[in-house]
């Protein structure tokens, strides 16, 4: 189920496509100096034909401010892109964007179902705008 692997420094990037458009980037370890541009650039890479990422961060066990520089790198990609997305955070990840997103800018959820919930309904909001047009 996994279509490519990627270890970085003290991290592993992986990514599965749930539909055609429709992707999972999980990233197990640590998101820091060493590895946070190559997760930004791992996610652009695979998410080129998607329309919606989710970025399964649950199983990442220290990230740094270079973390959140990826997360916002990625945000702004997604935008350029079109591409809705959402975040599954752990602990360390939710903690790191109280500090460095306080205002909430940046999408994660609490679980996966509430994740896709939204994305499903984000894309019915997109098929309707797009039908009616």
């Amino acid at each position: 189920w996994t279509d490519a692997v990627q270890r970085c420094g003290s991290a592993t990037f992986s990514v599965r496509h749930l539909a055609p458009t429709r992707v999972v980037v999980a990233v197990v370890g640590e998101v820091d100096a060493l590895n946070a541009r190559d997760l930004g650039r791992y996610i652009e890479r695979h998410v080129r034909m998607s329309k919606q990422l989710v970025l399964d961060l649950r199983a990442v066990d220290f990230a740094s401010a270079q973390a959140f520089t990826a997360l916002y790198y990625v945000s702004v990609h997604c935008a350029r892109r079109d591409v809705d997305w959402i975040i599954i955070g752990s602990h360390h990840v939710r903690r790191l964007l109280s500090i460095c997103d306080p205002d909430g800018q940046l999408p994660i959820v609490d679980d996966l179902a509430v994740g896709l919930s939204r994305l499903d309904h984000l894309a019915q909001c997109r098929y309707r705008v797009a039908g009616a047009g």
